[in-house]
């Protein structure tokens, strides 16, 4: 508990003695889960667009490697770390509290925040679908009630179309599950429903709401990930670069759009989906027939 304050402490103390009067017209931007992967990756794709760029997740001292790394880079970028444990009411209230006695407003919330859950739907306990949806989706939840008002005081002081902006980092598997991953594709299926009704709650507010669909992307979401990977499932060395959502991620916030895909397998499996789903699940029928028939992958490491 004391070293969780110390946390909170320091990063109030650095965004206080960081502050300038000019700092005021830098547009903000709130990531959760940055402690690694795209949320990391995030951080220096917005500090090099001209953001001031808060960033939160339980592990402050990953946090502030990051801020160490970055911030030669981008000098004239504020980059505050701040402790954000996203299944917290108390975490998450104090991390945006940071925010509003810094700025008053946040012009960019990133729901980044989440972990993979492997099993089948018999093999997976009730307690592990309760875990990874009170983080993959109720957590998002937390960060959105906190960060509205904030949204909402930047929007109305801007001129833009859209005066403030919500990302959702959701996965192709929110749109089409998958087998084997029941659990993660619910808690993301359950994140696009969200968006949805927020996107229409929030339009005349001038609040966007996008969605991100990566596919596999080189991560620690396999090593992260709760439950026995199948060893035929596609492996992460070949998907995107957690760089490249984030460049995505930014264009979400400059040109909104309903759903962002972003690769051609995604695309294929989406629009597959829609045209032909009973042809979707014979070819996973038989991708699921041979993650039965080999030993699966050494149980992943939880995250800490």
């Amino acid at each position: 508990m004391h070293k969780a304050h110390l946390s909170k402490q320091r990063a109030h103390d650095y965004i206080l003695e960081t502050m300038t009067s000019s700092d005021v017209s830098r547009p903000v931007v709130f990531i959760t889960g940055a402690s690694a992967g795209i949320g990391a990756a995030a951080v220096g794709i917005f500090a090099a667009a001209g953001y001031d760029v808060v960033f939160g997740a339980r592990r402050f001292d990953r946090l502030e490697k990051t801020r160490a790394a970055l911030a030669p880079l981008f000098p004239n970028a504020k980059l505050i770390p701040v402790t954000c444990d996203v299944n917290s009411d108390a975490s998450v209230q104090a991390a945006f509290e940071q925010v509003r006695s810094a700025y008053g407003r946040l012009d960019v919330l990133v729901n980044n925040a989440g972990y993979g859950m492997y099993g089948s739907v018999e093999a997976t306990s009730l307690q592990a679908y309760r875990d990874n949806m009170e983080t993959n989706f109720i957590g998002v939840i937390r960060c959105t009630q906190a960060a509205l008002p904030l949204l909402r005081a930047a929007a109305t002081t801007s001129k833009r179309r859209w005066g403030a902006a919500i990302v959702m980092v959701s996965s192709v598997v929110g749109r089409r599950a998958i087998p084997g991953l029941s659990g993660y594709s619910a808690s993301k299926f359950a994140l696009e429903a969200l968006s949805e009704s927020l996107r229409v709650e929030l339009h005349d507010e001038r609040i966007s709401v996008s969605v991100i669909n990566p596919g596999v992307t080189q991560t620690e979401f396999v090593s992260a990930a709760h439950g026995q990977r199948p060893k035929s499932f596609l492996s992460p060395n070949n998907g995107m670069t957690p760089e490249a959502v984030a460049r995505v991620i930014l264009q979400a916030v400059r040109k909104p759009k309903r759903n962002r895909y972003l690769t051609l397998a995604g695309k294929a499996g989406v629009l597959g989906e829609w045209l032909c789903p009973s042809v979707v699940d014979r070819v996973l029928v038989s991708s699921w027939r041979k993650a039965l028939g080999e030993k699966t992958a050494a149980p992943a490491t939880p995250a800490e």
